[in-house]
C-alpha cells in the first residue's frame, strides 16, 4: 500500500499517473516534475503478448516510450508499470509499495478505476477530460465535439476529482478551447497538451495543499460522447472547413469515409480546392477523390498504407508549438493569493 504520510508537507508532492506516453501526456509529466513535485510511477497500457516467441512490434513500442520519456523528462527516473486486461486491480495495489504518493492523475483510462485503489491516496484521484464538463463526458470528447460542430462551445480540457461513475467528478479547472485550437492536428494536439499541463502543474499541486476546493457538477441531460459510424461518414451537405477539423481529430484513427458507388472510401487530407460546388458525383482516380461539399468542389487523397505511414513519421518528427505556454486557466472553489497570473476564477461550467 501506498503510505499515508506523504511528501505534501514538505512542499514536494508525488504521483501516481495512470496513461500512456504521447505527444498529449509527455508535457503535462514534465509540467509536474518542473513545478517541483516528483512521480512515484507511471501505469501505463501493457501490450499484447505474442502467441510464441519474440515480438518485435512490442520491442519497437516500449522503445518509443522510453524514448519519448527522455524527451519530456531527460534523465529523471521513473518507474513504469505495465497494466492490461483483465485488469488485476489488487495486484496493481501491491506493486506500488513505499512510494508515499499524494495523488493518483489520470488520462484516458478507458475502465473506472475502482474506489478501492483510489483509497490508497490520500488526495484520491483526478482526471484530465478533453471537453468542458458537464458536456461530452464519455469515451471520445474530442471526436464527437467536433462531429458535431460543438468544439468552438464546449471545447477545452477539464481537470476534476474522480467518483464513482465517469466523469462526474467535482472540477476544479478548466481550460476552455476557441476555433482556432482546431486549426491544424498539430495545433489540436498542442492544445490540449498545454492545456494538460497548466492543469496538473498548478491546479492539481492546489488542490493537494488544500487551496482549491472545486465545485459539484450541474445535473441536466448532456451528450454522452460516444464515437458512432455516421460520425466518420462524409456528406455533400457539410462545409469544408468542418471536413477538414473531422479529418484533423478523426482522420489517423478511426478515419473519415467517403461512400462512392456504394462503396466506403477512406480519406487522407485535402489537395485542394477546385472551385464552386458543381452538381456532379464523387470521382476517384490515381489515388485521389474530387467531390462537391456545401461550399466548393474539393480534391482529397486516398488514405492508405504508404501514407499512413508517412503521415506518422512526420507527425512524431513535428515539434510543438511554443506558443501555447500559458493558457487562461478557470479555477473553481478557493484560491490562495499567492495564484499565478494565468490562473483565474472562472464562471460556473457549462455557461
Amino acid at each position: 500500500m501506498t503510505s499515508s504520510k506523504p511528501d505534501a508537507a514538505a512542499g514536494q508532492l508525488n504521483a501516481v499517473f495512470i496513461l500512456d506516453v504521447s505527444a498529449y501526456t509527455g508535457p503535462l509529466l514534465s509540467g509536474w516534475i518542473q513545478a517541483g513535485n516528483r512521480i512515484g510511477a507511471i501505469v501505463v497500457p501493457g501490450f499484447r503478448r505474442p502467441s510464441r516467441g519474440f515480438s518485435v512490434g512490442n520491442f519497437r513500442r516500449r522503445l518509443r516510450r522510453r524514448l519519448l520519456l527522455r524527451r519530456y523528462l531527460g534523465g529523471t527516473p521513473v518507474k513504469l508499470i505495465e497494466f492490461s486486461p483483465p485488469y488485476d486491480w489488487d495486484e496493481l495495489a501491491r506493486q506500488l509499495p513505499d512510494i508515499a504518493a499524494d495523488v493518483l492523475i489520470c488520462y484516458a483510462f478507458a475502465t473506472l478505476i475502482p474506489q478501492q485503489l483510489l483509497g490508497l491516496f490520500p488526495k484520491g484521484g483526478l482526471n484530465l477530460h478533453p471537453a468542458l464538463l458537464p458536456h461530452y463526458r464519455g469515451p471520445h470528447p474530442l471526436h464527437r465535439l467536433v462531429a458535431d460542430g460543438e468544439h468552438a462551445i464546449h471545447g477545452g480540457v477539464t481537470l476534476h476529482k474522480m467518483s464513482a461513475s465517469f466523469d462526474e467528478g467535482d472540477i476544479l479547472g478548466q481550460v476552455p478551447f476557441g476555433e482556432a485550437n482546431w486549426s491544424s492536428r498539430r495545433v489540436m494536439v498542442d492544445s490540449v497538451a498545454t492545456a494538460m499541463r497548466g492543469l496538473v502543474s498548478e491546479v492539481a499541486p492546489a488542490y493537494c495543499r488544500d487551496q482549491v476546493s472545486g465545485m459539484r457538477q450541474p445535473t441536466g441531460d448532456f451528450v454522452w460522447a460516444r464515437l458512432e459510424r455516421h460520425h466518420m461518414a462524409i456528406s455533400s451537405d457539410m462545409s469544408i472547413e468542418h471536413v477538414a477539423r473531422l479529418w484533423h481529430v478523426l482522420g489517423f484513427d478511426p478515419g473519415i469515409y467517403l461512400r462512392i458507388a456504394d462503396r466506403k472510401v477512406r480519406l487522407a487530407f485535402q489537395v485542394k480546392r477546385l472551385g464552386p460546388r458543381t452538381g456532379k458525383d464523387p470521382v476517384r482516380r490515381w489515388g485521389r477523390v474530387e467531390f462537391d461539399l456545401v461550399n466548393g468542389r474539393v480534391q482529397f487523397l486516398v488514405y492508405g498504407r504508404l501514407l499512413k505511414r508517412l503521415l506518422k513519421m512526420h507527425f512524431r518528427l513535428a515539434r510543438g508549438s511554443a506558443a501555447n505556454s500559458a493558457p487562461e486557466i478557470r479555477v473553481f472553489g478557493k484560491m490562495d493569493s499567492e495564484a499565478t497570473r494565468t490562473v483565474k476564477r472562472g464562471e460556473a461550467p457549462g455557461h
